[in-house]
């Protein structure tokens, strides 16, 4: 057995604190006052074996929960056949950026295809005996461990896209960061990227000259981007057969004017509303989305567009509560004799059958009926 980070094991010595408090227990004693000490011997005797074979379980006990809890912050594994780098083998860490911005294409095909074809050809062209470690944007604590070649191929072809963005910075500290107290670091950094400009920042780099790094750019075709940023109603409050408004921000990343893009919106799974939108390069757009809420109570929409091969954000998803009825406070100086005003909003508000209207006492008003209210 190895463990990934051994100089937590030092924590061992922490089991010095039950044993000393068992050690403290058993000088612990207890007077007894009893006329006829022949009567107690021989239960006295029975009660203190019975105590220390207590005390002694309970020490144990906490021992190995100390003890395992120790070793498996060190982080314990079996080694494989190789249990570590031979006489000259060398040590080599690969990166395979997994954000979504490698789901992006060009000429040759799907950005993280390529990387973990590129990163299988260099796991491919080094000896047997050398060690890899493979890692991508998760940062998973299996990817601290050393693999040999077959593994490393195997790890290489399993990275996928995930929401995790990292920049270069803290992707080249974490590359062998937990391996360099063993002498098991990597002398070899290779990071596969499209090198976004999100996550390049050469000036916070860590200046190693242990540790040669490789950066292998992977550049997409320059097709543009469309993100779906945001989607708001006019009005606060949802109801049933009313005509709600729905605004949706788009915006277009790329360098090409766009006429005619689809947008589109479903209600609980079925399609209410279809518009186009046009959007001239680097620009950002507003339109509007109208349907009718059918059913009472928990209600989600989706707003979607198409925009091939970035696919993540192009999709928005909105929850609400519709209500047939809405309850409206209205709260008035002097309820014996109402101002004009009052008479007149009371009016609009009760005609409306959709509308039920509250009116409290002003010098009785009951705060927790504004918990229950929709304006």
């Amino acid at each position: 057995m190895a463990f990934a980070t051994p100089g937590f094991l030092w924590a061992l010595t922490a089991l010095a604190i039950p044993i000393l408090i068992h050690l403290f227990q058993l000088r612990r004693f207890k007077r007894l006052d009893f006329p006829n000490v022949h009567l107690l011997k021989d239960l006295s005797e029975r009660s203190r074996a019975r105590r220390k074979l207590r005390h002694l379980a309970v020490l144990l006990a906490r021992c190995a929960a100390l003890a395992f809890l120790v070793l498996a912050f060190a982080r314990p594994y079996l080694p494989g056949r190789d249990p570590g780098p031979a006489d000259g083998a060398r040590t080599i860490a690969l990166y395979i950026d997994n954000s979504f911005s490698m789901d992006g294409e060009n000429a040759n095909g799907r950005l993280l295809d390529q990387a973990r074809a590129m990163a299988s050809d260099v796991i491919s062209t080094y000896d047997p005996k050398d060690r890899f470690q493979v890692m991508d944007g998760t940062f998973e604590g299996r990817q601290q461990l050393l693999l040999g070649q077959e593994d490393a191929l195997d790890a290489a072809s399993q990275v996928v896209t995930g929401p995790q963005v990292r920049p270069l910075s803290q992707v080249i500290t974490r590359m062998g960061g937990t391996l360099a107290g063993s002498g098991e670091a990597p002398e070899r950094l290779v990071i596969f990227t499209d090198l976004q400009r999100s996550i390049t920042d050469p000036d916070q780099w860590a200046t190693d000259t242990t540790r040669e790094v490789t950066l292998v750019p992977i550049t997409p075709q320059d097709r543009g981007n469309l993100s779906l940023d945001t989607a708001w109603f006019s009005t606060p409050v949802r109801r049933t057969l009313q005509q709600e408004t729905l605004h949706v921000g788009i915006t277009n990343h790329g360098d090409h004017d766009l006429v005619g893009v689809p947008i589109r919106f479903t209600l609980n799974g079925a399609e209410r509303a279809v518009a186009t939108v046009s959007l001239p390069a680097g620009s950002r757009v507003d339109t509007t989305l109208f349907f009718r809420n059918d059913a009472v109570g928990p209600t989600y929409g989706v707003v979607s567009i198409m925009d091939a091969p970035i696919r993540f954000d192009d999709e928005l998803v909105l929850a609400w509560q519709t209500s047939s009825t809405m309850d409206v406070l209205l709260i008035t100086e002097n309820e014996a004799q109402p101002s004009a005003i009052d008479r007149a909003i009371e009016a609009v508000l009760t005609a409306d059958s959709l509308t039920r209207l509250i009116r409290p006492a002003s010098r009785n008003v009951d705060l927790t009926l504004l918990t229950g209210v929709d304006m």
